[in-house]
C-alpha cells in the first residue's frame, strides 16, 4: 500500500470537503487490499509419499500446529513418487520425476468440483529425462543437458503445458554461444526472464572456467538473446548427484539475482543482479554470501517476497574451490535482503542434524508466508509457517502416516463446491 504525501495547503481543501461530507458523486474510495491472497476462498492442495506412492490431500489451512490430515483413508493414491512439483497459479501443479537419460512420466493435479484431489488429464511423458527445470510464463520447461545425451552438442528441451495437452520436445545446441562457440556447455537451471524468455547458467566442464557466465533464451523459438559474464564469482547453479538445481531467481520488481553457492571454482559463494532492462551485471553490486553466512555455502535457492530469498545451506563449512559432493547434507536455512543485504538464519525450525538431506518440501508462499514441509526424525512429517520479515518459523499441519511432505499449492474456488 503507497503512502499518500499531503502538502499543508492541501489539507485545508481536504478539511473543507469533508465538513460537506461525501455524497454519491463522492464515494469514498476503499483502500487497496495489499494482500488479496488473504481473502480467497479455496482449499490447499498437499502432496506427500509413503514409500513408493504418492498421496494427494485437501486441508483447509496448513498454519494450525494442533491440526493434522493423514494418508489412510483419505486423499488420492498416485502409483509412484515425483522430484519436481511446479504450482499452476491458484489451479493445482504439475510434477515431474526427476531422470537421467529414459522418458520419464509426469501428472497434473487438482480439486475437482466436489473437492477433492484429481488428476488434471492423463499421466503424460518427457523425453530424455531430465536434469533441471523450471516454469516460463504458463509453461514448465525440463531439459536434459548435453553431457548427459548420447550427443554432447545437443540438450533435449521439454515443453509441458502447465494446464492441458501433451508435452513436446525441441534439441537445443549448447555448443554454438556467442564467444564460448565449440565449448560444450552444461545448462544449469530455468529461470523466467519476462517476455518468453529464460536464464539458464552455463557450466564447461570440460574447459575449467572460473568465471560465472549465464545466457538468456527464447523459450519458444530456442534463439540465444544475450550471454553474460563475470569474473567476480564462477558457475551459477547447485548440484546434487546428477540434478541441476537453479541458482538464477527474479525479485519482484523484475531484477534477476544470480547467485553462486556450490563449485569447484576460486571464488566465494556469493550473489550479482542484472537490473530490470540491463544489459549485463551491475558493476556496483556484489554480495560475499559466505561471508554473511559465517563460512557456510549453499545449494537451493528459492524467491519470497519482494527482493528476499530462501536459501538452502550446507550443514558444515566446505574450503572454496572444493564443490560438495553427495555426502555434504545441507538443511539449515536462512533469508537473505538482496537490497539490504542482510542475511537472517531461520529460528524455530528442527535443528539441522533432525532434518536428513533432502527432507525439505518445495517451498511455498502464500498470503505473505513461507509454507515449508520439513520431514524430521523426531515426528510426523509437519509444515512450519515462516515470517519473511523476521525469519522465525512456527509449527504448522501436520501429515499423518507419511514418509514425507513434497508440495503445497492453494486451489482457489471456481467451480468447486464449497464444503
Amino acid at each position: 500500500m503507497k503512502t499518500q504525501v499531503i502538502s499543508k495547503s492541501w489539507m485545508l481543501a481536504l478539511t473543507a470537503v469533508a465538513i460537506i461530507g461525501c455524497s454519491k458523486n463522492n464515494p469514498e474510495q476503499p483502500e487497496p487490499n495489499p494482500n488479496p491472497e488473504e481473502n480467497m476462498e479455496g482449499q490447499f492442495l498437499v502432496a506427500a509419499t509413503v514409500d513408493n506412492s504418492t498421496y494427494l490431500l485437501t486441508a483447509a489451512a496448513l498454519d494450525d500446529e494442533n491440526a493434522s490430515i493423514t494418508t489412510i483413508g483419505q486423499g488420492l493414491e498416485y502409483s509412484g513418487t515425483f522430484s519436481n512439483y511446479m504450482q499452476n497459479g491458484y489451479q493445482g501443479f504439475t510434477a515431474i520425476n526427476y531422470g537421467r537419460g529414459d522418458a520419464h512420466l509426469g501428472q497434473r493435479f487438482t480439486v475437482s468440483t466436489e473437492g477433492k484431489p484429481e488428476r488434471l488429464g492423463a499421466q503424460f511423458e518427457i523425453q530424455n529425462g531430465f536434469i533441471t527445470a523450471g516454469i516460463v510464463g504458463d509453461v514448465a520447461y525440463s531439459l536434459m543437458s548435453g553431457g548427459r545425451s548420447s550427443d554432447p552438442t545437443l540438450a533435449t528441451i521439454n515443453r509441458i503445458p502447465m494446464s492441458a495437452g501433451d508435452p513436446s520436445h525441441k534439441f537445443f545446441k549448447v555448443n554454438e554461444f556467442p564467444g564460448f562457440e565449440g565449448r560444450n556447455a552444461a545448462l544449469l537451471g530455468i529461470a523466467d526472464a519476462g517476455n518468453g524468455s529464460f536464464y539458464t547458467g552455463l557450466d564447461f566442464p570440460s574447459d575449467n572456467l572460473d568465471d560465472v557466465i549465464i545466457a538468456k533464451i527464447n523459450a519458444n523459438s530456442l534463439a540465444t538473446e544475450a550471454v553474460y559474464s563475470d569474473t567476480r564469482l564462477t558457475v551459477s547453479g547447485g548440484f546434487y548427484k546428477s540434478a541441476r538445481y537453479s541458482q538464477i531467481e527474479s525479485a519482484a520488481d523484475g531484477d534477476v539475482f544470480v547467485f553462486s553457492g556450490n563449485n569447484p571454482g576460486t571464488k566465494k559463494a556469493g550473489a550479482l543482479v542484472i537490473r530490470k532492462g540491463g544489459l549485463g551485471f551491475d558493476k556496483d553490486y556484489y554480495w560475499d554470501l559466505e561471508e554473511a553466512s559465517g563460512g557456510y555455502r549453499f545449494r537451493r535457492v528459492w524467491h519470497i517476497v519482494e527482493d528476499k530469498f530462501l536459501l538452502e545451506f550446507y550443514n558444515e563449512k566446505i574450503e572454496s574451490g572444493t564443490a560438495a559432493n553427495i555426502d555434504n547434507a545441507a538443511s539449515q536455512f536462512a533469508i537473505v535482503d538482496m537490497s539490504e543485504k542482510k542475511l537472517t538464519w531461520i529460528s524455530g525450525m528442527p535443528a539441522k542434524s533432525d532434518i536428513p538431506d533432502l527432507s525439505v518440501s518445495w517451498p511455498y508462499v502464500f498470503a505473505g508466508k513461507l509454507y515449508i514441509g520439513v520431514t524430521t526424525s523426531t515426528e510426523d512429517p509437519r509444515y512450519y509457517v515462516i515470517n519473511p520479515e523476521t525469519a522465525i518459523a512456527k509449527k504448522g499441519l501436520s501429515v499423518k502416516n507419511a514418509s514425507s511432505i513434497d508440495a503445497a499449492t492453494f486451489v482457489q474456488y471456481s467451480g468447486i463446491a464449497k464444503k
